[in-house]
């Protein structure tokens, strides 16, 4: 799992965070301090935990 990640626009990563290989993390996602990230993230979700839980937030588009 070599390469480096892919970081979307307007994202916050929390404190002792690590994302390792060539994954990519969406636009407006939020991930928890000190968790592991080895998978895509898709836009708009948060991820908290050491093992991550993926919640999606659905957006209002008006």
């Amino acid at each position: 799992m070599g390469g480096a990640p892919n970081i979307g626009d307007d994202c916050y990563i929390g404190a002792g965070a690590k994302i390792i290989g060539n994954i990519n993390i969406g636009n407006n996602v939020r991930i928890g301090a000190n968790c592991v990230v080895v998978e895509d993230i898709p836009d708009n979700c948060t991820v908290v935990m050491d093992k991550p839980r993926i919640i999606l937030k659905e957006r209002n588009v008006t």
